[in-house]
């Protein structure tokens, strides 16, 4: 889900992120960190699911792996030049 649509569900329960962040005596900036990803904390991301009714899993979904590309490698010479 994006950031933007979790932190709607938020104000539309009557809260805010700094409510949270005050609530779990965490920093606002961490709270912040989770609702956009690019931090991960099990207890704001259940409370904010809780406070959503929306499941960890929907607010979160996980992103399927990236697959790697390889260079092709180089012929080999077979020692003789």
């Amino acid at each position: 889900m994006h950031p933007e649509q979790i932190k709607a569900l938020i104000r539309i329960q009557g809260t805010t992120p700094a409510a949270i962040a005050d609530e779990l005596q965490v920093s606002r900036s961490m709270v912040s960190h989770v609702i956009v990803g690019s931090a991960k904390s099990a207890r704001i991301a259940l409370k904010i699911a809780a406070i959503t009714g929306v499941p960890v899993a929907e607010l979160w979904p996980p992103t399927p792996a990236k697959p790697t590309l390889r260079r092709p490698s180089a012929p080999h010479s077979g020692g003789v030049s």
